[in-house]
């Protein structure tokens, strides 16, 4: 276990072409446990790529990746899929929900991989539903809630697992603006409840609102600005 949960160091993807394209460009971060931090950058900036890099999704073409101190480019892909089980937590813009089943159901895929017995993943999928202020809904299915309660469900699904980092694309992407704002508030509350969250958004004032925002152009970190809160 390690205090620095997410480590990138000197990582590079490119992609083969004529010329070849270089999607992340010799990046190097930490994101330390209990932060809160933003990926932000246009289209084309390199956020997909290096999301896709952070969640071990890919892998880079040079540089390592560490996941809560371990170095993922030393494992096979076997053992990268359990890590990624195991230690992150995804949030996505399109929710990626089971429709046929139910919010508890639909959060308790994110134990599956860990072996945890069914009546096990049903008690722990619905406190998790709990924390989000779903646990109203644990019998209903995707199709009987508003957008705003299926990326409910998504982030407890995210939790779930009790994972060292989680990372959220686009979580407000396809939200109304009143709903956004409660889907950002619920981060901030996991957030201060000692959950690292990690959000790759083109939204900046969205990323305004995170504590610490890493700017991305070009495959490359060109700002890394933290907000001090003020203490009355």
């Amino acid at each position: 276990m390690s205090d620095t949960v997410l480590e990138l160091k000197n990582v590079s993807r490119e992609y083969p072409g004529v010329p070849p394209v270089r999607a992340i460009d010799n990046v190097t971060l930490k994101v330390m446990s209990g932060e809160y931090t933003a990926i932000v950058g246009a289209s084309g900036s390199g956020k997909s790529t290096l999301l896709n890099l952070i969640g071990t999704l890919d892998r880079p073409t040079e540089g390592s990746v560490f996941i809560d101190g371990v170095n993922t480019s030393q494992l096979r892909d076997r053992q990268v899929a359990g890590l990624r089980s195991a230690r992150i937590g995804f949030v996505f813009q399109q929710f990626h929900l089971l429709e046929g089943m139910t919010a508890v159901d639909n959060v308790a895929t994110g134990l599956i991989y860990q072996g945890a017995s069914r009546r096990s993943r049903q008690e722990r999928s619905t406190t998790a539903l709990h924390r989000v202020g779903l646990g109203h809904r644990c019998d209903h299915t995707p199709a009987m809630m508003s957008g705003g309660e299926r990326q409910r469900v998504a982030i407890a699904r995210a939790l779930v697992g009790d994972p060292a980092i989680v990372l959220a694309d686009e979580p407000t992407g396809n939200l109304d603006s009143k709903t956004s704002d409660d889907i950002v508030a619920l981060l901030e509350r996991l957030n201060a409840e000692g959950s690292t969250i990690v959000v790759i958004t083109h939204d900046r004032e969205l990323a305004q609102r995170i504590p610490r925002r890493i700017s991305l152009s070009d495959g490359q970190i060109v700002d890394d600005a933290t907000t001090t809160k003020e203490h009355s």
